[in-house]
């Protein structure tokens, strides 16, 4: 290893332990939530349709494992997963779907994103992401780069931000556009 090499390597070393001790401080705080509700506004920008589309609802958070989105407007949806189950409903298309999750590589990933997230489980989120980390406890921010090729073809990041113990961003980019969503935690 030349000097300069080394000398960059001892500089950044305690920007990347900081980070990682910024990391486990708010992986902490969302651990210590056990239950939590709030509103969301999600607003879909797809390459083929102008103009972005917009969503509201709620969504709720049981440890360890339970998250709902219910989709009020501009239509009814219910997303639960439960456990290794994802559940979609759908009435006015009459869908109603029940997925393991272990039957369905591409998509557990995505669901740990969130759930994982809210668990404040690293381990899981290393699992499936490279992870990017920036902030602390106050104000942060997660970059996940799906590690899997399927998912990547899919979803290229997830951008998830917060404060202490909420998360209060989920942004998703992808191939079919972006999703961005804005969380108002219940009081």
């Amino acid at each position: 290893m030349t000097r300069r090499a080394l000398l960059t390597a001892l500089l950044t070393l305690p920007v990347v332990a900081q980070a990682q001790d910024a990391m486990a401080a708010v992986m902490a705080a969302l651990a210590a939530v056990r239950e939590s509700g709030a509103r969301f506004v999600e607003e879909k920008d797809i390459p083929e349709i102008e103009g972005l589309l917009t969503s509201r609802g709620t969504l709720s958070w049981r440890a360890p494992d339970r998250l709902e989105k219910r989709t009020t407007e501009p239509f009814q949806e219910r997303l639960l997963v439960e456990g290794d189950r994802l559940l979609l409903e759908r009435p006015d298309r009459d869908i109603h779907q029940d997925i393991a999750l272990d039957t369905a590589p591409e998509i557990r990933p995505l669901v740990e994103a969130i759930r994982a997230t809210l668990a404040g489980d690293a381990p899981t989120l290393h699992r499936y992401f490279s992870i990017d980390f920036s902030g602390d406890l106050a104000r942060w921010r997660m970059v996940l780069t799906p590690l899997s090729v399927r998912v990547l073809a899919a979803v290229q990041r997830i951008v998830l931000e917060g404060e202490g113990g909420a998360v209060l961003v989920v942004e998703t980019q992808g191939r079919e556009g972006r999703n961005r969503m804005m969380v108002t935690p219940s009081r």
